[in-house]
């Protein structure tokens, strides 16, 4: 049997842990009400290809009715792409985004002399939705943005320039200083068929050699430098 002190202890020992008890109990409350981590939107997840589209209107024709259709089936999938990038809603004109699609694909369709029912695919351009966005995000697929002349540099690199004649060194210098994406050329180097140039470029090198490769300019990286030159030389 329990001695007076053993029970002491039992009774002590039992208000502490219903004392304990309120407490476990409001952190556990505090805790399940706690609201969900928010998410960051992710632009890269915009999907310029919905498929399975409803596109449905009457009319009072049906060739009325099907660009009816069509129109508002455009709008389901601009809508469905920016809600499921978390992005924010843009209210753009029917012809503002008939001009930004692609291609349309017929899944199936079903006509009727006042009424078009039917299911599509729509593809987005991805340079005119990212117009649309204001260039604000960036779109899967899209083209880099141009660069504005007269920008200040925000990215400086050393490249090795090689020519084969005095002609196509001044003629390299030429299409640099000229270049929408270059804002400063400093030779630090020159000998017969190579110079060191340091460039100060508007755009991150990568895109910047994407625009210099389309007027002729080949700008590459060799390791931890830069190879320059007139492209096919």
């Amino acid at each position: 049997m329990l001695g007076r002190t053993g029970i002491l202890r039992g009774m002590a020992g039992l208000a502490l842990a219903l004392a304990a008890a309120p407490v476990a109990t409001s952190a556990w409350a505090q805790t399940a009400v706690l609201p969900p981590v928010a998410t960051t939107p992710d632009p890269s997840a915009l999907n310029l290809t919905q498929r399975g589209i409803p596109a449905e209107a009457s009319a009072e024709n049906g060739v009325l009715a099907r660009e009816r259709a069509l129109a508002a089936g455009r709008r389901t999938a601009w809508e469905r792409a920016l809600s499921e990038a978390g992005l924010p809603p843009v209210n753009l004109s029917d012809q503002r985004l008939e001009d930004m699609v692609r291609s349309i694909v017929i899944e199936q369709e079903r006509t009727a002399p006042t009424r078009y029912t039917g299911r599509i695919t729509v593809v987005f351009d991805p340079n005119r939705v990212r117009s649309a966005l204001g260039g604000s995000v960036s779109v899967p697929g899209a083209s880099p943005p141009p660069v504005a002349a007269g920008a200040p540099a925000s990215n400086w690199i050393e490249a090795r320039a090689i020519y084969r004649s005095m002609g196509e060194w001044l003629e390299l210098q030429r299409r640099l200083r000229g270049a929408p994406p270059v804002a400063s050329v400093d030779i630090q180097a020159i000998a017969v068929d190579a110079a060191r140039v340091r460039l100060g470029l508007r755009a991150p090198p990568p895109e910047a050699a994407a625009l210099l490769a389309a007027i002729g300019i080949a700008l590459e990286q060799a390791g931890p430098s830069w190879r320059l030159g007139l492209a096919g030389s």
